[in-house]
């Protein structure tokens, strides 16, 4: 029911605007421009080999991500995009599913409404495309804790930082030349291609404030993130009642500062910190009991000519900080990149080695490359 209202609400302020407009069309002069839709495919393309430095070395090569979509316009103010992933892991093999479609309808210059299956606006680490990170694999806390928010059961395995729902967002610029935003979304809960088979609303935002751009000293944003929902499980052997409801919070906070010359990214610094209270346990496990996951990571990436860059990220990650058992995993990062056309064209190589420190998983040593095309 929550999702029809907010369906019905979305398509009210749609075509309303797609009244106006309409009108105004009727008021123009005979002979002006009329309005061509657009639509503009993509294809995305990861492939990446693993080396496990263990003590025996283990060798892996596999199709991380196959996307492709559309992006485009059916009015001024409408946009839509679809998007499909053709290497979803899956029980035994890769899938294909759907994974982002909305509509984003745009109130003004400085506010949007957006409805449909995307991702919802908690932290920074994996926000961009992938098209845009600098490492090969996501934060521990971003895989740990962001991406799972809304994740159900073991049995669908881990989420995709995505859920369907409904989200405002707006920014302004103030007179000093600094900028806040802010963006708010009401959602299922129930991850990508679920049906919506609980009674409450999954709320998630984040706000920020961004720094005016000064010539030789870079730009930097501060922002904090906020997740509040429940996770219904009905009739769940791990869960002695039929149908309950299981608190889930989660807060964050984030920095980034970027230095651009001519357009092209010079050095980035970013930190994150997430913390977190579930009921819902680990990747794998349902629990009946709360824990507290949570960690941070720093990061830095300097670009030692325009197109090729070096990065370096620690981070660490808590599986319940309310416990002094051996559930901690630390990680550090060296990275290497080189876009072989430039910057804007985003094809890129990377190669990261990973020294794990892990008190309960015994991860091994790790040396990555991946290859990323983007059409």
């Amino acid at each position: 029911m929550k999702i029809v209202q907010l369906t019905l609400l979305a398509s009210v302020l749609v075509l309303s605007g797609a009244v106006l407009q309409s009108v105004e069309g009727q008021d123009a002069p005979q002979g002006s421009s009329s309005f061509d839709p657009t639509f503009n495919p993509f294809f995305w393309l990861q492939i990446e080999s693993q080396l496990d430095l263990g003590d025996e070395d283990e060798q892996s090569l596999m199709l991380q991500k196959a996307r492709f979509g559309a992006n485009g316009k059916v009015a001024e103010d409408l946009s839509y995009h679809f998007m499909f992933d053709g290497a979803i892991s899956g029980a035994d093999e890769r899938e294909t599913k759907l994974l982002q479609t909305f509509l984003r309808y745009s109130v003004s210059d400085r506010t949007s409404l957006r409805l449909g299956q995307f991702k919802y606006p908690f932290g920074i680490g994996t926000y961009p495309s992938f098209s845009k990170w600098d490492f090969n694999h996501p934060a521990f806390i971003n895989g740990g804790i962001a991406r799972d928010l809304v994740r159900r059961d073991a049995g669908t395995g881990p989420g995709f930082f995505r859920d369907f729902g409904l989200e405002v967002a707006s920014s302004r610029q103030l007179g000093s030349g600094y900028k806040i935003g802010y963006k708010v979304m009401a959602m299922n809960g129930n991850g990508i291609l679920k049906n919506d088979d609980n009674n409450s609303l999954d709320f998630v935002g984040r706000a920020s404030l961004s720094s005016p751009k000064q010539g030789g000293f870079g730009t930097w944003t501060v922002g904090t993130s906020f997740y509040r929902g429940s996770l219904h499980l009905e009739g769940d052997p791990s869960i002695d009642t039929d149908d309950e409801a299981h608190d889930e919070d989660a807060w964050g906070v984030d920095f980034r500062w970027d230095l651009h010359e001519d357009n092209l990214r010079v050095a980035t610094v970013q930190a994150e910190m997430i913390t977190a209270t579930t009921e819902a346990g680990s990747h794998d496990i349902i629990t009946d009991g709360p824990v507290s996951p949570g960690g941070f990571y720093v990061q830095g990436s300097y670009f030692t000519s325009p197109d090729v860059f070096w990065a370096v990220r620690y981070d660490e990650f808590d599986h319940d900080e309310d416990t002094d058992g051996l559930d901690s995993r630390d990680r550090s990062t060296v990275g290497f990149g080189y876009y072989p056309y430039g910057q804007k064209k985003l094809h890129r190589i990377n190669v990261n080695y990973e020294r794990h420190d892990d008190l309960d998983h015994g991860t091994d040593d790790q040396i990555s490359v991946a290859v990323t095309l983007i059409f």
